[in-house]
């Protein structure tokens, strides 16, 4: 027989202990008895056990009936809720029942009419408990087929045997649109004395694919994977080319991180090639052919040479080295030379280098200066490989300059970091010592920054950036304060009118009232913020 938990809920014992013997004298199902003596009492409990009943008295001293439920329905929506009332509270009943209430029972009751009630609502929880079942049965199924249908998809896009108007209208039944694509393989290997079975090695790479696709659940809209034999083969969607390009650098690091995780824990040795975007579904087989040709070029985990001499430029940009500088750029660019077969695969890998120059050095400097859209365009332009060398030496020679000139003053390095993250994380509960922690230096030393630097402290402009937010929000008439209080980062109401008042000099009801009242004032509270 199977059990259910059931909450009672009376401020008189007397009501607790008569419920229970009813329970017991009619055998009704087995049972898991919990008691709450008042509605806060009920929210407890209900949050702690989760029962499958709760039989709940509507009057009660405090937190009343009614009340508890709407807050347990919002955490416990499958408990059923039973309420318990006197005559003179049959209206105060049928308002339960807007809520969602299961039934309710009159005091005083007969044992019929109880269990009655309770038989009921079993059955429901059992009819619920099958549809359940029933739903998850046809959602596996449905799962089966269109991981089939997707492998079957996959597999015909790499090969190239399928159709454009054939590949569009799969993807538009599955609800997306094709822009871009471009293909990414991934080749694994294990060694045979830690992965003996083929077995145990085939479930390593589906492991290996579930935590890639969980990575690369932030990072894209749209994508489709499959295994066929020793590669993990993805199809990633994006809406433009530039979109694709960017992705590739993030794809890359995450690969990159997975597969060292699984060569120190697992002995599985992945590498793995990214190929160019492609408008054209028909024409994507390219994409994975030279995805696939890139594979096995490198050693598993070590980085590669071109890595190497990538990472020593980097370090020369860092340094301000000249003569290390000279001989990189040189060795970076022939990399780039011999492994682009067209002008288009030029553009990609050079594009590719200028991100990840970017990315090694953003721990030195947190503004860059060429954006990414500029930089992208930028590349595109180049017509020979005497143009892209240009491009590149000048990118890393604007690189070289701003350390040179940062270097000078690394507060105001620090300073601009704290800020952008201060401006990113304002509504949590920041302190001087979370900020310690994403800069690694002392909350004096932070204080110290700020003072020098803003002639304020670290609370104040904190303060600041809250109220100017604050201010914006109140522009919109939809929201009360106690919303703006909380989307700021206060959590108490009184706290923030508190502290606006302290910087404003009148209350955020007085500033709303008078921003809202004369239509000249709007300009003015604008060009002050």
């Amino acid at each position: 027989m199977e059990k259910y938990k059931i909450l009672i809920v009376d401020d008189e014992s007397i009501e607790r202990d008569a419920i229970k013997f009813i329970l017991k004298k009619e055998a009704l199902f087995d049972f898991e008895i919990f008691e709450a003596v008042n509605g806060q009492d009920a929210i407890s409990n209900a949050a702690l056990h989760s029962p499958d009943i709760i039989l709940m008295d509507i009057q009660m001293p405090g937190l009343n009936g009614i009340e508890a439920v709407k807050v347990i329905k919002k955490i416990l929506q499958d408990s059923k809720i039973i309420f318990l009332t006197a005559y003179d509270q049959f209206d105060y009943a049928h308002e339960a029942i807007k809520l969602g209430v299961q039934d309710f029972i009159l005091k005083p009751a007969t044992n019929e009419r109880f269990t009655e009630v309770i038989k009921k609502t079993v059955e429901i929880l059992q009819a619920d408990k099958e549809q359940k079942l029933r739903k998850e049965e046809m959602k596996s199924k449905l799962e089966q087929v269109t991981k089939y249908l997707e492998n079957e998809f996959l597999t015909s896009l790499i090969n190239g045997d399928i159709e454009e108007g054939q590949g569009k209208e799969y993807l538009e039944f599955n609800g997306v649109k094709f822009n871009w694509g471009m293909g990414v393989v991934i080749s694994t290997k294990a060694d045979t004395e830690a992965v003996p079975s083929m077995l145990r090695l085939q479930m390593l790479r589906k492991r290996f694919l579930e935590k890639l696709e969980t990575r690369l659940e932030v990072m894209v809209d749209y994508k489709y994977s499959v295994i066929l034999k020793d590669f993990i083969y993805l199809f990633v969607l994006g809406d433009t080319e530039n979109e694709l390009l960017q992705v590739q650098k993030k794809v890359r690091e995450a690969i990159m991180e997975i597969s060292v995780s699984f060569a120190k824990e697992y002995q599985l040795y992945a590498d793995f090639g990214i190929g160019d975007p492609c408008n054209k579904l028909e024409c994507l087989w390219k994409s994975f052919w030279t995805a696939k040709g890139n594979c096995n070029k490198r050693q598993p985990v070590k980085e590669s040479i071109s890595e190497q001499n990538l990472k020593a430029l980097v370090k020369s940009l860092n340094d301000q080295d000249e003569a290390s500088f000279t001989r990189y750029i040189e060795l970076v660019f022939e990399d780039i030379s011999k492994r682009a077969e067209t002008i288009e695969h030029l553009r990609a890998m050079l594009y590719e280098k200028f991100i990840l120059i970017r990315d090694w050095l953003s721990d030195k400097l947190f503004d860059a200066p060429l954006y990414t859209f500029d930089l992208f365009n930028e590349t595109m332009k180049i017509n020979t490989e005497y143009e892209a060398k240009c491009l590149l030496r000048d990118f890393c020679h604007q690189y070289m300059d701003k350390i040179n000139k940062q270097k000078s003053d690394k507060s105001s390095i620090i300073l601009d970091q704290l800020i952008v993250y201060i401006n990113m994380h304002y509504a949590e509960n920041l302190t001087l010592d979370q900020l310690s922690s994403v800069c690694y230096l002392s909350p004096s030393y932070i204080s110290k920054v700020f003072k020098k630097h803003l002639n304020t402290n670290f609370i104040d402009y904190l303060s600041s950036i809250r109220i100017k937010v604050a201010k914006r929000l109140m522009k919109n008439p939809e929201l009360s304060m106690k919303e703006i209080s909380c989307e700021i980062g206060y959590i108490d109401p009184n706290y923030f009118t508190r502290v606006f008042k302290k910087y404003e000099g009148i209350t955020p009801s007085e500033y709303r009232s008078k921003f809202y009242t004369y239509g000249g004032l709007e300009k003015q509270y604008e060009e002050n913020e």
